[in-house]
């Protein structure tokens, strides 16, 4: 993510301050325009004081353009659920941020709007995933205790909020950007027959004893089970990659101009090969940081051959589609 600024002071903010730590400034995040800005009269967003929401509202809204994204709200009888909750929301306001970036729509074709339940298990069991534009997330995965304890069960080397936001909205996406579209017979090809049955190739994945898999072919474990699985976790990591290289151009790295002109915008650099060049490196590079710091990979996945066509092509996907959208406009 880019750096921000504070718009009294000039100082570094970060995209989740609701002020300034230097001079107090009162902030807000202004979706529009996609900058921070001073907050004011009647824009602060109901959901401001509980979970520390800091986007601004539009018009006579009470609640910002993320919060009235979520349809459901967990149970906020304690305080832990609020705290999750406050977790959740932060990751989702990224994943905004990142499709504003690449204009990305929140509507289907059919009008139908993107939107989050964010239930708790307490009760009965929840599933995280993604039905007809409707994103649902456990609240349990904002927990880092029982997150961590999910991600060494499923033998996942990377689990985190914002990976499971990116990740079920790609879903919305193979919808809006290959279904019915000129890519559909690039993606089978490359990403196998989506047609195949969902609910057995699901239950096939979950029952197997053997875990390996082909780490030349997927990104990920997951990312075997069906080419609509893949599709989504590739679609995740195009936008860790993207997200990763805006918060690189903000750093005081020395830079050829080629690597310049990529950070410009990473999330609107037409030259695929670009992108990946720089990411590569950088990747490594975070890696590197963290076991210096004795922590685990930040990036613990390697771009084969097979993956980086995958990758090329949910990069495609999104510029035809965004090219589509000037000439209808």
């Amino acid at each position: 993510m880019k750096e921000f600024q504070c718009p009294s002071c000039r100082e570094p903010v970060s995209f989740e301050h609701v002020a300034c730590a230097n001079c107090g400034t009162q902030l807000a995040f202004d979706a529009a325009c996609i900058d921070m800005r001073k907050l004011g009269p009647n824009q602060a967003c109901r959901n401001r004081e509980i979970i520390g929401c800091n986007w601004c509202v539009e018009g006579a809204d009470w609640y910002c353009g993320s919060c009235r994204l979520t349809r459901t709200t967990p149970d906020l009888g304690g305080t832990r659920n609020i705290m999750l909750w406050r977790r959740m929301e932060e990751a989702k306001r990224r994943l905004l941020y990142d499709l504003r970036r690449l204009q990305l729509p929140l509507v289907s074709r059919s009008g139908a709007q993107v939107t989050f339940d964010i239930l708790s298990d307490d009760v009965n069991p929840i599933l995280t995933g993604h039905l007809a534009g409707v994103i649902t997330l456990n609240l349990a995965e904002a927990d880092d205790v029982e997150r961590e304890a999910r991600r060494v069960a499923f033998r996942e080397p990377y689990r985190t909020l914002l990976g499971h936001f990116r990740h079920e909205i790609g879903h919305f996406y193979w919808d809006l950007l290959v279904n019915s579209t000129t890519f559909q017979a690039p993606f089978k090809l490359v990403f196998g027959d989506e047609t195949q049955d969902y609910q057995t190739a699901i239950s096939t994945y979950y029952s197997r004893a053997d875990r390996s898999y082909d780490r030349r072919g997927f990104i990920s474990e997951y990312a075997t089970s069906h080419p609509w699985e893949d599709w989504a976790e590739t679609f995740a990591h195009f936008l860790h990659i993207v997200s990763t290289l805006d918060s690189l151009a903000g750093l005081p790295l020395s830079l050829d101009g080629r690597a310049r002109q990529t950070l410009t915008d990473p999330y609107f650099e037409s030259d695929f090969e670009a992108l990946l060049a720089l990411w590569v490196p950088l990747s490594r590079g975070i890696n590197e940081l963290n076991r210096s710091l004795g922590m685990s990979d930040a990036y613990p996945f390697d771009i084969s051959p097979a993956v980086k066509g995958k990758l090329h092509l949910v990069h495609m996907a999104i510029s035809a589609f965004r090219d589509q959208q000037k000439l209808a406009a």
